[in-house]
């Protein structure tokens, strides 16, 4: 679902989104950067491995909340800031994009005391379905799961 990416010399956000398949925006969301200048040489990065089938780009709309967009997404509030780098106190805007799970991907993050199991049955799937679509799960505190539903695109 993840990749981990070690910036090199001459990166840019815009660069590593292209060489991974993913966008501009998911990468600044999921590092919490903002601009190129806070890619280091060396550092290490996460990319989304399989971006396009799991989450997509929403465009904030005047009048939208976390909790209206998250809502229509099917996605907990606080799974939805967590996503995005955000707070709970933090304003969207309009014309802000924030990454939300595609439609059938349900979205889970891991808390303090979570089990596979507890998590498997959260999720409502068996085992080997949870180990094909997560490949590397520890069962740290806030770690990202997800079960794409079968035949949803």
């Amino acid at each position: 679902m993840y990749k981990i990416y070690q910036v090199e010399y001459g990166d840019t956000i815009n660069g590593i989104a292209t060489k991974t398949g993913t966008t501009a925006n998911n990468i600044k969301n999921i590092n919490g950067l903002n601009t190129d200048a806070d890619l280091v040489v060396g550092s290490l990065i996460i990319v989304p491995r399989e971006a396009n089938q799991l989450f997509e780009t929403y465009t904030v709309k005047r009048g939208d909340s976390v909790y209206s967009i998250a809502r229509t997404y099917n996605v907990d509030p606080s799974t939805l800031l967590l996503l995005n780098g955000l707070n709970k106190d933090d304003i969207i805007y309009p014309n802000q994009e924030i990454t939300v799970p595609m439609r059938g991907v349900t979205v889970y993050v891991t808390r303090q005391g979570d089990t596979v199991d507890g998590i498997i049955n959260n999720l409502g799937i068996d085992a080997n379905t949870f180990n094909r679509e997560n490949e590397r799960i520890f069962v740290v505190e806030d770690q990202l799961v997800v079960h794409k539903k079968e035949g949803n695109n």
